[in-house]
């Protein structure tokens, strides 16, 4: 018996707890909360900025500068702000203290592609251009079709991410047949074929300028070529 009504009193205890968890829960969303655009935050302000956000949700009358908690719909927000092309990942919460708060990640450039009106994103996505904004990335010049987007990104994330080629390309650019970069500091330009093995073709890029890094060596090239295995195909001037 003792052992009974240790069990009753303990599911007792639990039942009030959970009452008193659904009870709070209901009152907050009761509550009436101000949401402003300091209630949110982005990992960078390249595109777009936080008070275009917030104009953005409460033209679409999803919030407003007062606005009963239980009737902000968390799911509709991030659905509206994904519309957005500039932005990558959202998330959307409400705290313990009825404070609504949102967090946007934009979307990474990583290619200007010169002759579109979008640039591309570390995943392959395409962004609008917007025409007075300056950004740190490679330019691509030429015309490529719109599946060769995920691997062009690929290339532009590994230019970006090696000290040397992030310094050492000018630029990338293509024709019908080929992909190409020309550098800094010579003439010549390089040829990668397509895109297909691009690391191996750039390390052994690489490994060929470490070896030949006399300046005025280096200043008789007119092309490299790199679509051959193993090896790099040089023509002097």
């Amino acid at each position: 018996m003792k052992i009974k009504f240790i069990h009753i009193v303990f599911i007792i205890f639990i039942s009030l707890k959970i009452s008193a968890v659904i009870f709070t829960n209901y009152i907050n969303g009761l509550n009436i909360t101000s949401i402003s655009s300091s209630d949110i935050s982005s990992n960078s302000y390249n595109f777009i900025s936080l008070d275009s956000i917030y104009n953005h949700l409460k033209l679409s009358k999803l919030i407003s500068d007062s606005i009963v908690v239980k009737s902000i719909d968390l799911g509709k927000i991030e659905s509206k702000i994904l519309e957005i092309p500039y932005i990558d990942e959202v998330l959307s919460f409400i705290d313990i203290e009825s404070n609504f708060k949102l967090e946007i990640i934009e979307k990474k450039p990583i290619i200007d592609l010169k002759n579109y009106d979008f640039i591309l994103s570390n995943k392959g996505e395409i962004i609008p251009r917007i025409n007075d904004l300056s950004l740190s990335i490679k330019s691509f010049f030429g015309k490529v079709d719109s599946v060769t987007f995920g691997d062009l990104a690929k290339l532009g994330n590994y230019i970006s991410n090696d000290n040397f080629f992030i310094n050492h390309i000018n630029y990338i650019y293509s024709d019908s047949t080929s992909f190409y970069f020309s550098v800094n500091d010579f003439d010549y330009y390089v040829k990668l074929g397509d895109l297909n093995q691009f690391e191996n073709k750039l390390k052994k890029y690489k490994g060929f300028y470490a070896a030949k890094v006399n300046a005025d060596f280096l200043q008789n090239f007119n092309n490299l070529n790199l679509n051959f295995n193993n090896q790099v195909i040089a023509q002097m001037k």
